[in-house]
């Protein structure tokens, strides 16, 4: 932005000196090029100048009035729709001082030359100053309101707090910056962003509370770089930073060191609340979000940062099912599958995030919500059918899992997840676990055989895509035309049994 600023404002000299150097060179040429002595007023007429100088004085205080006008109600009003930090940022920024002293410099020194001319006396040069100033200020005019305009624009106040969140962390890295002062400096600048995205998402403006998600998550990815090199003081906390948590949680999040992975959830957690009743939508960025930020903490071998990442959609889940979000469970719901799938070769947090499913798939039942329970049959089933790919040892544990969750509540019987254990069975078929297939079809024997055909019909039958617009587009039911065939095996054998 500041580059675009003095882009602006060069052209806008070279606008003002070419027509202005045009205009006098064609008026001296046309006039037969007189010496200084026959244009200047100096030693002939000195009030001429206070004259000249006058309307310039005038001039620079309306503009001046104009630009203090225009702050003072934007800077607030704006600060006021997204976060009082901008108007910290507008006060610091170093072309805002510029400009405004410049301004208010040249208006003094205009009024200023002018008392000071006398009958003889004329401060020629002060005069050559006060004028070329004030050339100069008018030029600068242009490129400084455009830049205030986009000064004001949210996206750039976040990239703004993003950068200034960076550097901070830079310079604690290096040891240039006392760490705990940085801590409270760097915690500030991450309830702003916070700020943003609530308030941005109280307008239903989801474009800037996407742009504030992913810039927390940016943030998370930055501060691991630096992490290894961040001094112990850095990673203590106390009351002052989480407001609300017990001795023993702030002992946790400091022995961890996951303090600042904390406080970046805490706002996406927040979010994702504001978003289930303002932008629907971006429930899904933020759950994509946690999504990329597990996945990377687990590539770095960060655990702590990894569990508390899962943690998170936990959360998330939980206040999907409170608030009865079709929507938004079928998105946690995929993200989370996702993440599992990424994780096989970590045997305990994949058995862990199988139980999760369970126990929110009881939790939506209890909550009234009958898709959620089938939805997870499908998820906990892809899990199931990636684990046995890639042959992870907590394979046979997953499967429990999934054969542990219902497909009928008394008589009423769940089509979907009768469905979704049928693909898991035609998948043991084709991969030549026989033992695990006779396990899911025990398991459907209390389910009648004209459900299983009609199940089965269903699912060959199924398109790949979805019939409604949804984030993930698959259809949960389709079966690819090489894993048909022992699908249709599949349910021949639970139709003789």
């Amino acid at each position: 932005m500041r580059g675009a600023f003095v882009r602006s404002l060069l052209l806008a000299f070279a606008v003002f000196a070419t027509l202005f150097g045009i205009e006098f060179g064609l008026e001296w040429n046309r006039l037969g090029r007189p010496g200084l002595d026959d244009m200047s007023w100096v030693d002939n007429n000195n009030a001429k100048l206070v004259d000249l100088l006058s309307p310039m004085a005038r001039a620079y205080n309306n503009v001046l009035a104009m630009l203090l006008a225009t702050i003072g109600l934007a800077i607030p009003l704006t600060a006021n729709m997204h976060t009082p930090k901008l108007i910290d940022m507008f006060l610091r920024d170093r072309i805002n001082r510029f400009v405004l002293s410049f301004m208010a410099l040249g208006a003094a020194h205009v009024l200023f030359v002018a008392y000071i001319i006398g009958p003889r006396f004329a401060p020629i040069w002060a005069v050559r100053v006060a004028v070329f100033a004030s050339l100069a200020g008018w030029a600068l005019l242009i490129p400084y309101f455009f830049y205030v305009v986009r000064f004001l624009d949210p996206s750039r106040v976040v990239n703004r707090l993003s950068e200034e969140t960076a550097a901070i962390m830079r310079q604690v890295a290096a040891g240039k910056r006392d760490a705990v002062r940085g801590q409270e400096e760097v915690a500030q600048r991450i309830d702003q962003l916070g700020t943003i995205v609530l308030k941005s998402l109280d307008r239903a403006d989801r474009g800037v509370a996407r742009e504030g998600v992913w810039a927390l998550k940016q943030l998370i990815d930055h501060h691991a770089t630096v992490k290894p090199r961040m001094p112990k003081a850095w990673f203590q906390v106390d009351r002052a930073d989480f407001i609300g948590f017990s001795s023993e949680a702030l002992d946790m999040v400091t022995e961890s060191h996951t303090w600042f992975e904390m406080k970046c959830g805490l706002q996406l957690s927040l979010g994702y609340q504001q978003a289930l009743s303002k932008a629907s939508d971006t429930v899904s960025s933020i759950s994509d979000a946690n999504r990329v930020i597990a996945l990377r903490a687990a590539g770095r071998g960060d655990d702590e940062a990894l569990r508390l990442a899962i943690r998170f959609f936990n959360n998330f889940t939980r206040e999907a099912i409170k608030a009865r979000s079709v929507h938004a469970v079928y998105d946690v719901f995929h993200q989370y599958r996702l993440l599992a799938k990424d994780l096989t070769d970590r045997d305990e947090l994949i058995r862990e995030i199988a139980r999760h499913f369970v126990y929110y798939a009881s939790m939506a039942h209890a909550y009234g919500m009958v898709f959620a329970p089938q939805l997870a049959v499908f998820d906990v089933g892809y899990i199931v059918r990636r684990a046995y790919e890639s042959k992870s040892a907590a394979s046979r544990d997953l499967l429990d899992v999934t054969l542990g969750l219902p497909h009928r509540h008394g008589t009423d019987v769940h089509t979907l997840a009768v469905k979704a254990k049928l693909i898991l069975g035609g998948f043991f078929l084709e991969t030549g676990h026989d033992a695990e297939a006779a396990r899911v079809r025990a398991n459907l024997d209390d389910v009648d055989a004209v459900e299983i055909r009609a199940a089965a019909t269903a699912l060959l039958e199924s398109p790949r895509v979805f019939f409604e617009v949804t984030d993930r587009q698959l259809n949960l039911e389709y079966v690819p035309p090489e894993r048909r065939e022992p699908l249709r095996r599949f349910c021949a054998q639970l139709d003789a049994d």
